[in-house]
């Protein structure tokens, strides 16, 4: 067996879980509290700052979708404290992470950008309110660069929380939409983990538990919202898909994912998602055994095919995810045409580190039928 690293962060997980923030700020010796969120969920910081008011707690909630990167000199020039506390999707947790490295440091954020991020001095706790991005159990945070075609992936320990949270009645309130998005977005994150050439036996452990709870929850969740257990299953999968791809990183369909997203500007999730059953058969040779697993744990029933049949059965059960939870499997249907086959091909490669990780090889002559094929909708099987 080859040698690994493997991390993780303090992690407070269950149904309200969020009433031990106050025992996670005074174990760190907090005194003054920023809640960083957005503006839908003002009404959810303004209570939890309630709840702290002896720590001096103030609230920011200006987070915006998919953030550029001088949002967080805004918080910075507005709020002095010692402790962030992120409630929210992955934006939020992201804005949160840089801010809490960032305090303190005069200089620019932007002057952060390809340099080794500094030891962070506040304390950082992580809430986060949708079941996909795992951000709050991850070294990474990506932001929107001016100038920059793809977005910038920050990775550091020093992005590490001190603790996690992670209440499922905080993700109740998300919409469908969100719902799905996000949780398409947990279940990539745990097929490509398992599927990255960086992936080892304790990731693989994390990915496997994180597609088969994932698979099913989603369906459930989005057809009831308020269905407690399903939203919870959700929540324990999500994270496990965040443990896994902070090891193991992820890979093609995330390179696609960021290839793409540009013609429509759909949610992250969403934008993977959709290219997702292209990438899996694309990719089925490279590994039959892990391939053929993931169809089985998607609910595909490949007992008695070939394995290498199995192995393209995964793209078929990821389409067919797509279908239960609305959304399109071709990217025709969010506006790609074939005269975009060749810019959306040729944006994969700006997404280095994501091609690198990938278990087939990521060929230029070969991207472009692929493209073709999520355009169109063409899978095997």
């Amino acid at each position: 067996m080859d040698s690994f690293a493997f991390s993780c962060v303090r992690i407070i997980f269950g149904i309200d879980s969020i009433k031990r923030l106050r025992e996670e700020v005074m174990r760190l010796k907090g005194e003054k509290v920023v809640v960083v969120t957005d503006r839908a969920l003002k009404k959810v910081g303004e209570e939890i700052c309630e709840i702290l008011s002896e720590f001096n707690c103030e609230m920011w909630s200006e987070v915006e979708p998919e953030p550029e990167i001088g949002i967080v000199d805004d918080l910075l020039s507005r709020v002095k404290f010692d402790t962030v506390i992120g409630i929210g999707g992955g934006s939020t947790l992201d804005v949160a992470k840089l801010s809490a490295v960032a305090a303190g440091g005069n200089v620019k954020v932007a002057e952060l950008v390809d340099r080794h991020l500094p030891e962070r001095k506040a304390r950082l706790i992580l809430c986060p309110t949708t079941a996909g991005t795992g951000s709050e159990v991850t070294k990474l945070a990506v932001f929107k660069i001016p100038g920059r075609e793809v977005k910038y992936v920050f990775d550091s320990d020093s992005l590490y929380a001190d603790a996690a949270i992670i209440d499922p009645k905080l993700t109740v309130s998300a919409p469908p939409g969100v719902t799905a998005s996000s949780g398409i977005d947990a279940i990539c994150h745990a097929i490509e983990a398992y599927t990255s050439l960086l992936s080892n036996p304790i990731s693989d452990m994390f990915a496997e538990k994180a597609i088969k709870i994932a698979s099913k929850a989603v369906r459930e969740v989005y057809a009831n919202g308020n269905n407690l257990k399903a939203r919870t299953e959700m929540s324990y999968a999500a994270l496990l898909a965040g443990i896994a791809f902070n090891n193991a990183g992820t890979s093609l369909a995330h390179a696609l994912g960021y290839a793409h997203s540009y013609i429509h500007g759909s949610p992250h999730g969403k934008s993977v998602g959709m290219t997702m059953p292209y990438v899996l058969q694309y990719n089925a040779i490279a590994d039959f055994v892990k391939h053929a697993r993931i169809a089985r744990f998607l609910g595909e029933k490949v007992a008695g095919m070939s394995l290498r049949d199995a192995a393209f059965q995964a793209g078929m059960g990821f389409a067919k995810l797509l279908e239960d939870l609305n959304i399109p499997t071709r990217l025709l249907d969010v506006g790609a045409e074939e005269d975009d086959v060749e810019e959306i091909a040729e944006r994969i490669f700006l997404s280095k580190k994501h091609v690198s990780r990938n278990p087939r090889e990521v060929r230029k002559e070969e991207m472009q039928d692929l493209v073709r094929k999520a355009i169109y909708g063409t899978i095997y099987g």
